[in-house]
């Protein structure tokens, strides 16, 4: 077995057996900044993985939302796809020009539809070898608004996630919250074009959340919070194949 995987295994068997533990952040990150920082990682904002070869994606117990497994900004011909996007598809939340503008949105493969009659699509392009997000109006093609090559959502998926640890904790609310760390699966990454075909199934989808910069004298200033390629929580397993722990020997499994 891989020794990267033993290690972690034998970190959170001992994070798990000291029960609660209050949480080192306020906030929905506080359950993932905990578990990294009790096993020694510092946070960062690296495309590497976590935990020298594993990718950690920690989650509350009874939650089957969706799992970012990396960002990738797409690509547009002379210009910045970013911003054209925010440009010509944002919109004001208030329809108040003064406001906030802002570009969020969930894009599958299937027709998303944006405003004003707008749709957006994810099209897998084997031929030019490109995941391309196409605009239509009215059900009539537009534009092709920008792409992913292949080559770099593979590089992105294998650099990052060729192993993957979910580990899930429940919060319990005194004072403070607390989270006890209850199990941690391990998995391995599957083919590249395993990957493409959960998007045209649209098991995985990209979700854009780009806005104006909030402050005085900003509204022309474009804050990218990410653009991921996100996996259904039940769709895990088509992406990745789980691994299993045989403990001394014993024919019976243990998924910690």
């Amino acid at each position: 077995m891989n020794e990267d995987v033993k290690e972690l295994r034998m970190k959170f068997s001992r994070i798990k057996n000291m029960g609660l533990i209050k949480s080192l952040r306020d906030g929905p990150t506080g359950i993932g900044y905990t578990f990294e920082t009790l096993i020694n990682k510092k946070e960062d904002q690296k495309s590497l993985p976590d935990f020298k070869s594993i990718e950690i994606k920690c989650r509350l117990g009874y939650s089957k939302s969706s799992i970012t497994l990396f960002n990738c900004v797409p690509k547009r011909k002379g210009e910045s796809a970013i911003k054209y996007i925010f440009e010509n598809y944002g919109h004001y939340r208030y329809n108040n020009k003064n406001d906030c503008k802002i570009f969020s949105r969930k894009v599958f493969s299937k027709y998303t539809l944006m405003r004003y009659n707008t749709e957006f699509k994810l099209s897998v392009n084997y031929y030019e070898q490109e995941v391309v997000l196409k605009s239509y109006l009215n059900g009539k093609f537009v534009e092709d608004v920008c792409y992913w090559e292949f080559k770099e959502l593979e590089r992105r998926l294998k650099m990052k996630l060729r192993t993957l640890a979910i580990v899930e904790a429940f919060p319990y609310r005194k004072e403070n919250v607390y989270y006890k760390y209850v199990k941690m699966n391990i998995y391995k990454l599957r083919d590249f074009f395993d990957f493409l075909k959960l998007i045209t199934e649209d098991k995985i989808y990209v979700n854009f959340y780009i806005k104006n910069k909030i402050g005085d004298n900003s509204l022309d200033i474009i804050e990218d919070h990410g653009v991921g390629f996100r996996i259904k929580y039940d769709c895990i397993e088509e992406l990745f194949y789980k691994l299993r722990h045989k403990k001394n020997s014993i024919l019976n499994t243990v998924i910690f």
